[in-house]
């Protein structure tokens, strides 16, 4: 009984997610002029999900270690609590930032790959922190303790013994907030002010301002596939660092 429910439940998520796409396959069976993002474009998206994700973890991964091994739950729900405020709102928020940096130091931020970058970390930083967490969290200290005895060092155990453990959680980070960023509208619209255009803002023209459903279809589902191709990758990986 519990089997059936539960594959009964596994199935309605799975046809909850990827029912909506046969409107796009029904949108792509009328046929039409294919609208490809250019080259540029491209490289420009992934270099910028690159480094959101990349500085997302180098700032989130202290901070999980952190609270994995000596936080308090008072400093946990501190950190993940921008969870709960919208994209639009941390946008705009950012931008009064912005003003007041520019201000006092003549920094533009508005309007440059600079600013949305930091919008974009800002946006997934508490993402990638409950990724780390859950991986830290997890390591045994019996390895970590063995490393000691044997002679090696707190930075030493570390990098050797620690770090090597977590890396399925750092590779599912850098992947999570990788295809996050590879798809965000807000950040560069509203901290870009569309001067920083990416994968997300060619989409969303596509459908929005050329009304070109066709194109827009067939790019949203390229965009899918790569998110299932990373996912696969990342549990496959994982599998392989299971101990």
């Amino acid at each position: 009984m519990i089997r059936e429910v539960a594959l009964a439940a596994f199935a309605s998520v799975l046809l909850l997610f990827y029912v909506p796409f046969l409107a796009l396959g029904y949108y792509i069976a009328g046929g039409g002029e294919l609208r490809l993002p250019s080259p540029s474009l491209v490289l420009t998206t992934f270099g910028l999900a690159a480094l959101t994700a990349a500085v997302s973890i180098a700032v989130a991964y202290p901070a999980a270690y952190y609270l994995a091994k000596r936080g308090s739950e008072l400093e946990f729900a501190l950190l993940i609590a921008p969870l709960w405020v919208g994209t639009l709102l941390k946008a705009y928020s950012l931008l009064v930032l912005f003003a007041i940096v520019e201000r006092f130091t003549g920094v533009a931020l508005w309007g440059s790959a600079l600013g949305v970058l930091v919008g974009m970390v800002y946006e997934y930083l508490p993402y990638a922190l409950l990724t780390l967490y859950a991986a830290v969290e997890k390591v045994s200290e019996t390895p970590v303790n063995a490393a000691r005895v044997l002679g090696a060092g707190r930075l030493q155990a570390f990098l050797r013994v620690e770090l090597p453990l977590t890396m399925p959680g750092v590779l599912a980070a850098f992947i999570l907030i990788f295809l996050f960023a590879m798809g965000e509208v807000i950040m560069p619209a509203v901290l870009g002010a569309w001067k920083v255009y990416t994968f997300g803002s060619y989409v969303w023209d596509l459908y929005f301002k050329a009304r070109d459903i066709f194109s827009g279809s067939v790019v949203s589902l390229l965009l899918t596939g790569l998110s299932l191709l990373a996912t696969y990758v990342v549990v496959r990986t994982i599998r392989s660092f299971s101990i």
